[in-house]
């Protein structure tokens, strides 16, 4: 037998699916944050660029610095700090 490959979205089709009829905007591409907003990670699987790791999927971060077109946001995974890059099309600002 042929071993299966799975690669970093992997098993991950679920979580990876949009809604029916959701549409990427400009504006959202375009999305302009400042040092220090709480965001959170929300994967649009439509556009890989600056795209994080799917086991960051909804979680809360805080920006720490921008990163060319990119931001970097700070997230506590259990208990580590983690940076992550993330573009803005996979961020929302936190209520």
């Amino acid at each position: 037998m042929v071993k299966r490959v799975r690669g970093n979205r992997g098993g991950h089709s679920r979580q990876q699916m949009r809604k029916h009829r959701e549409r990427t905007t400009v504006n959202a591409i375009l999305k302009k944050f400042q040092i220090g907003d709480k965001v959170v990670i929300d994967i649009d699987s439509s556009i890989q660029d600056g795209m994080p790791h799917l086991r960051f999927q909804g979680k809360s971060g805080e920006v720490i610095a921008k990163h060319g077109n990119c931001y970097d946001v700070l997230i506590k995974d259990m208990d580590k700090e983690k940076t992550v890059v993330v573009h803005p099309v996979h961020l929302k600002k936190e209520k």
